[in-house]
């Protein structure tokens, strides 16, 4: 069975948790292209506490092994150490705190500035998009500046997918 190692980054509070608990739950009642196809409710969020260290959470989807690192976005000064372990990146940006995205986006330009990240895949997640304090995609795009960081990606021929 093929394994892939995912790092799971982003700021304190943003979701990463319930995000990959939620993850788990779905993959563990059925399988996912079921649950999107019924499109379930999945209901209260799960009780979490913030992450301290690392929380790895593993799941298992067309044959292959997922292996989430979600790393607390306390450790942002040492996320560095981990880069070499990991296959892809997921950083997670909680849209509905306007005061955290500025400082969100100089984190994850940090991350994608370091040498380990810059042939490694990046997916974006903007979490709480339910939220009535949610930022437009336009807002967002504007603080973070996507199109800029994604062309900077491009072209030195890394992945990086954004969608509007």
């Amino acid at each position: 069975m093929a394994e892939v190692q995912l790092l799971v980054l982003g700021p304190e509070g943003v979701g990463k948790t319930v995000m990959l608990k939620r993850l788990q739950t779905l993959t563990a009642q059925q399988n996912l292209a079921q649950a999107q196809q019924k499109r379930q409710d999945l209901g209260e969020a799960p009780s979490t506490i913030p992450t301290v260290g690392v929380n790895l959470v593993t799941v298992t989807h067309n044959r292959k092994k997922y292996t989430f690192r979600e790393l607390g976005g306390a450790m942002g000064p040492i996320w560095n150490n981990y880069f070499k372990d990991a296959a892809c990146l997921v950083y997670v940006i909680d849209r509905a705190n306007q005061a955290q995205v500025a400082s969100a986006c100089i984190q994850l330009l940090e991350v994608l500035s370091a040498k380990q990240t810059q042939e490694m895949p990046v997916l974006l997640i903007f979490n709480k998009i339910d939220s009535p304090d949610c930022m437009s995609m336009s807002e967002i795009s504007a603080i973070i500046r996507l199109r800029d960081v994604s062309s900077k990606r491009e072209t030195g021929h890394h992945s990086f997918g954004m969608q509007f």
